[in-house]
Order: C-alpha cells, then structure tokens, then sequence
C-alpha cells in the first residue's frame, strides 16, 4: 500500500514466487466498499433524487473509513517512532482531510432535512478539533441549509469538549 495505491504482483499459471527477473508490479486503487452493490434497476434512472444523495453520501462514507483507517497509521507511526517535523505535519494534514470529510457528510445531512439531524451532530462529534475552528465551520454549514437547532446543538457539543479540554489541562 502506498498513496492509496495497491501494489502487487500478479504470478502466472501455478507459480507461487516471483521469477527472476521480477516481473513488473501491478498497481491498483484501494477503496473500501461499505455497502452492497445496488441492483440494477436502481442504477438504471441515475437521475433519481434519493439516488444522487444516496451515492454522494456512500463515497463520502467510504472516504471517511478509508481516511480515518490512514490517520489511524500514521498516529501509530508519529507515536511508535521518533517522528520527524513532517510525519507529523503529514499526520495533521489528514486529520484535517478527515475533519472536511465530516463536513462534506454534515452537508449532506443537512439537505436530506431535518429528521437526519441526530445523525448530523454525530457526525460533528466525530472530528477531531483542538481549536474549535471546525465546530464553527459545521455551525455555519447547518445554518446555511436553515438548521438553527442543529447548529446550537452544534455549539453547544464544541463548548463542551473546549470546557473538557482546559479542564484536562
């Protein structure tokens, strides 16, 4: 695995070790499928409206496990090793990948209306923001779809985990 990219080798006929010389490695995109294929009638009428949310909130979904997954090893990495300045930049620089993520799901959310707002402040309560500047962002996307008990809500959980913070401190 590299840059979400899978390498490998691909042997022919019944050879379990590459021969020498090695044969040239054959590169794939990694994706983490988190829901079944749909049948096909569904993917017949592309325009539908459920259809377009449904398939713009499955990719971010997938990008969301697939990015967390990549946090989640290079944490392990800056933690287990003596890092340099730039794993750790590399290490923020994803979680604020992740962090837009959330925010491209919470849009999302937002137009599907406001019986999916539980599932919205979950989503908000999954980044990872040391300095608040996210909550304010998902405040500003609820209230831009006209979510104001969402976007309270909001506020409310990011002045919970700045209180949380200092209190660790």
């Amino acid at each position: 695995m590299a840059d979400n990219k899978f390498h490998c080798i691909i042997l022919k006929g019944g050879d379990q070790y590459p021969y020498f010389p090695r044969p040239l490695l054959s590169e794939f995109d990694f994706k983490i499928p988190i829901s079944n294929p749909k049948p096909e009638a569904e993917e017949e009428n592309p325009d539908a409206e459920n259809g377009n949310v449904g398939d713009e909130r499955e990719k971010l979904e997938e990008s969301f496990v697939q990015k967390t997954l990549d946090v989640a090893l290079m944490a392990d990495l800056v933690e287990a090793t003596s890092s340099t300045h730039s794993q750790r930049a590399e290490l923020a620089r994803k979680e604020l990948e992740v962090n837009k993520t959330l925010l491209q799901l919470l849009a999302v959310e937002c137009r599907e209306g406001e019986e999916r707002g539980m599932k919205a402040l979950e989503l908000v309560e999954l980044m990872r923001d040391s300095t608040g500047r996210m909550m304010e962002a998902a405040v500003k996307v609820a209230e831009r779809y006209g979510r104001t008990v969402l976007g309270e809500k909001i506020r409310e959980v990011g002045e919970r985990r700045m209180l949380g913070e200092m209190d660790g401190m």
